[in-house]
């Protein structure tokens, strides 16, 4: 969710060829109250500009800030077609890819070091595993594109939603991650998204001698799940990704 202001969604409606706020909502297949309450309270879903923006060939920067790509200037019309013309095609085709939890994410990225990470409907168990491994797109986060390029690839990084309370107290239930699929190279202590047959975890992971893999809990009334890798389960164990990055609401 970004910070915004009435502009902000004046392009939104200028950049679609719109008029109505109604019409937007109709647009975005959300309810006019919806709009009216974004105008109202300044803050506009990721998602909304992401859709705008790739549907008519904008620049989210032109949408959140009136600025043509790449300049950094509030121009003084503010016409999108310029914007448009400039937009790089190559992060429009980027969004436009397929939104796979465990393929290409296709993240967006734009022209002021934005990228838009997706929220998938897949829920990390912390505790006993989730079977909720849905890869559909919820919603769009943005996040500094050179932040995210020091933790590791942009466009293999999905948010993630945790049920349950394992990894209490450093991840708790409700707390949205960010899982890096790039990194799937076990390191010991860090933290991982793991698959296990249909079902899904959150834990610290560590490898033993033999051939042991260890899923540790921070919550100690959790005892740790360990999987012989050259035994039954080693087929169907998978690390999905490390996880870089928590947050949580206030």
């Amino acid at each position: 969710m970004n910070s915004a202001t009435p502009e902000t969604l004046d392009r939104l409606l200028q950049g679609a060829g719109l008029r109505r706020d109604s019409q937007l909502a109709e647009l975005l297949g959300v309810s006019p109250q919806a709009v009216s309450q974004a105008r109202r309270k300044g803050r506009i879903p990721d998602g909304w500009v992401l859709k705008v923006a790739a549907q008519f060939g904008l620049s989210t920067d032109w949408i959140f800030f009136g600025r043509e790509p790449g300049t950094g200037v509030v121009p003084a019309s503010e016409s999108h077609a310029a914007a448009a013309e400039q937009e790089d095609d190559a992060m429009r085709e980027r969004r436009a890819k397929g939104e796979s939890f465990f393929g290409e994410v296709g993240s967006g990225q734009d022209a002021i070091g934005l990228v838009m990470v997706p929220l998938v409907a897949a829920r990390l168990a912390a505790g006993k595993g989730s079977l909720e491994t849905d890869g559909d797109v919820l919603s769009y986060f943005s996040f500094r594109q050179d932040w995210l390029c020091r933790k590791g690839n942009p466009d293999k990084m999905v948010l993630m939603k945790v049920c349950g309370d394992s990894m209490e107290p450093d991840i708790r239930h409700g707390d949205m991650v960010l899982v890096d699929q790039s990194k799937c190279q076990i390191y010991g202590h860090a933290i991982y998204a793991m698959g296990i047959n249909e079902e899904i975890y959150i834990k610290q992971v560590e490898t033993l001698p033999g051939g042991q893999l260890v899923l540790r809990s921070r919550n100690p009334e959790y005892s740790p799940i360990s999987v012989d890798l050259h035994g039954d389960l080693a087929d169907s164990v998978r690390v999905i990704g490390r996880v870089i990055w928590c947050c949580r609401e206030i």
